[in-house]
C-alpha cells in the first residue's frame, strides 16, 4: 500500500462594508495503490458436543491490485458581519478515484449572541459531507470465492454446498452523510457554563456486503444507509485554577445497514456473513452521564474523577450454525455501567528536575462493566455476561509543575 499527497491552502483577510471576511482556497491531491494477495483457511463452526455444524472454503490464493487518483478543491468563507453575528460558508468538491464520481459537498453555520458579551450563543449549521472510498473496494471482485457446507449432528450433509462468487451489484457511489447541528452555549456569572445541543446524522450510499445463495453470489452495493442522533446537555463549574467539574447527560440513538463492507474486508475481518440489516449499530448507548475534573487538595495534590454512568451496548443471539435468531441488536443489552475511574497526582522536584507523578484507579468499586456476553441459545450459558472492566490501580508521571 503506497499514498502519496499534495494539499495546498491560500488565506485572505478583507475588511469589507459587508463586515470582515477570512476567505480560505485549497487543493488536495492523493494518489494511492494497492498490490497484494489475499488466502484464506477453511472457516468452521461446531456445535458443543464438538460435531461440525458449518464449514467455509475459500479459493485458492488471489491477487489484487488497484490504483486511484483523488482530486479535491475547496473554499471557505468566515464573514463575521459584527461582534455578535458570524456565518461560514463553503464548498468542496471531491473526484472520487475509485468511484469515479464527482461529489458536491456544501456547508453552512452561523453563530449568534443572543446576549451581549458573550454569555448567550446560538450556533448550528448544516452540510454535506463524502467519505473516502476504500481503496480494496475496487479489488472486491478479485478476492477468492467461498464455499459454504452445513452438516448434521452425525457428520452428513443437510444440503448441497453453496459457492459464493464475489460480484459488484450495479455501479458504485461514494458514501456521503448530510449532518446538522444546533447548540446553546450560555454563561451564568463567571463560573458556571451551560451547554444544550443536538446533532443529527443521516449516511447514504454505504457500502453494504449481502450473501445471495440462490444466485450463488456475495454482493456489493451502494445501498447502505444509516441515521444518528444525539442530545447533550452539559454543565461546567469553574471555580478556579485547580477547581473545574464537568457534568454531561447525553441521549443518542444509532441505526446502519449492518453489514458494512469494512467488517468483513477491512484491516480486522469476519469471515461469517449473513443476510444484512437495518438496526441499532452495535455501540448504540442510548443513555449516558458523565461527570470529570479537577479539585485541588491540600498539599497541591490534584484529585481527577471520572465517573461513568450508561446504557449496555445492544446485543444479538445466534443459532448453532451462527444465524442470527430474531432482529439483530435487538435481543438485549449488557448490563449498564457504572464506574469510578480517577488519578490523584502532585508537583515534585528532584534535583533541578521537575515532574508530577501519583497513582490512577481504574474501576474503583468494581462495578459492572462487562463487555462480552455468550449469545448463543444452545448453549447452557446463554446469556451470562464475561470480560468485566477490573478494578486496577497504576502510576502517573510526567514533566510539569
Amino acid at each position: 500500500m503506497r499514498s502519496y499527497q499534495w494539499v495546498e491552502a491560500l488565506s485572505l483577510t478583507r475588511n469589507l462594508p459587508s463586515g470582515q471576511h477570512v476567505f480560505k482556497f485549497g487543493t488536495d491531491l492523493q494518489r494511492s495503490e494497492y498490490t497484494g494477495f489475499s488466502a484464506s483457511r477453511p472457516v468452521e463452526v461446531r456445535r458443543l458436543d464438538g460435531s461440525l455444524a458449518e464449514r467455509t472454503a475459500f479459493g485458492a490464493a488471489a491477487a489484487q491490485s488497484v490504483q486511484g487518483t483523488e482530486f479535491a478543491v475547496f473554499a471557505q468563507d468566515r464573514w463575521r458581519v459584527n461582534a455578535r453575528l458570524t456565518f461560514e460558508l463553503g464548498l468542496r468538491v471531491d473526484r472520487d478515484g475509485v468511484g469515479e464520481g464527482t461529489n458536491w459537498s456544501p456547508r453552512a453555520g452561523a453563530a449568534i449572541a443572543v446576549l451581549p458579551g458573550g454569555r448567550a450563543i446560538v450556533r448550528g449549521g448544516f452540510g454535506k459531507f463524502a467519505q473516502r472510498t476504500p481503496l480494496n473496494i475496487g479489488a472486491f471482485e478479485s478476492f477468492e470465492p467461498r464455499t459454504i457446507s452445513r452438516f448434521n449432528v452425525d457428520g452428513s450433509s443437510i444440503s448441497q454446498p453453496i459457492t459464493l462468487t464475489n460480484r459488484v451489484d450495479g455501479p458504485l457511489r461514494t458514501p456521503e452523510a448530510e449532518v446538522g447541528n444546533i447548540e446553546w452555549d450560555q454563561r451564568f456569572g463567571r463560573r458556571v457554563l451551560l451547554k444544550v445541543a443536538f446533532l443529527g446524522r443521516n449516511g447514504s450510499h454505504e457500502h453494504v456486503v449481502s450473501p445471495d445463495p440462490a444466485a450463488g453470489t456475495l454482493r456489493l452495493a451502494s445501498s447502505g444507509s444509516s441515521a444518528y442522533r444525539e442530545l447533550e446537555s452539559t454543565v461546567r463549574y469553574l471555580g478556579g485554577e485547580r477547581r473545574d467539574l464537568t457534568m454531561s447527560y447525553v441521549w443518542a440513538r444509532g441505526s446502519a445497514d449492518l453489514n458494512n463492507y469494512d467488517d468483513f474486508y477491512g484491516n480486522f475481518r469476519n469471515p461469517i456473513i449473513r443476510a444484512n440489516e437495518h438496526n441499532l449499530i452495535s455501540t448504540d448507548v442510548r443513555h449516558r452521564l458523565l461527570l470529570r475534573g479537577t479539585i485541588g487538595l491540600p498539599g497541591k495534590w490534584d484529585f481527577a474523577p471520572v465517573v461513568e454512568l450508561r446504557s449496555g451496548f445492544p446485543w444479538s443471539a445466534v443459532n448453532e450454525f451462527q444465524d442470527f435468531v430474531g432482529p439483530r441488536s435487538r435481543t438485549g443489552r449488557l448490563p449498564a455501567v457504572r464506574t469510578l475511574d480517577f488519578s490523584i497526582a502532585r508537583p515534585w522536584r528532584f534535583k533541578k528536575r521537575r515532574f508530577r507523578a501519583g497513582i490512577k484507579v481504574f474501576n474503583l468499586f468494581g462495578a459492572s462493566a462487562y463487555r462480552d456476553i455468550q449469545a448463543n441459545t444452545t448453549s447452557p450459558f446463554y446469556g451470562t455476561v464475561y470480560n468485566p472492566v477490573e478494578r486496577s490501580v497504576g502510576f502517573v508521571f510526567g514533566s510539569g509543575r
